[in-house]
């Protein structure tokens, strides 16, 4: 017969000899799908992460095309944040070097 939690079978012609057989089978096969689970969860990530570094290099790229684009247009870099007082700013020192250089 049965004794406590564990399956001990006395013998293999009693009935509910295969059910338990097929129970424990069944169990082990659990267990090895659950493992197999695991093994497969632990790359999961990189199929998450794979999409975002193709997002992020793709920014990258975008940016450093505009970057580019406009250093070759302007023949310096885009500055960032240009108010009223810059602009101003910028005409003075062209008039100013225009204005020495004429002279």
């Amino acid at each position: 017969m049965f004794s406590g939690g564990s399956t001990i079978i006395e013998a293999p012609n009693q009935p509910g000899w295969t059910i338990l057989k097929k129970r424990e089978r069944e169990e082990k096969s659990g267990a090895e799908k659950r493992r197999v689970d695991q093994e497969k969860m632990g790359w999961r990530w990189v199929e998450a992460v794979l999409p975002l570094g193709i997002i992020a290099g793709m920014l990258c790229i975008a940016g450093n095309v505009q970057y580019a684009i406009h250093t070759k247009a302007h023949g310096r870099p885009k500055h960032i944040g240009n108010d009223m007082w810059d602009v101003a700013m910028e005409r003075r020192d062209k008039n100013l070097l225009s204005s020495s250089s004429s002279s």
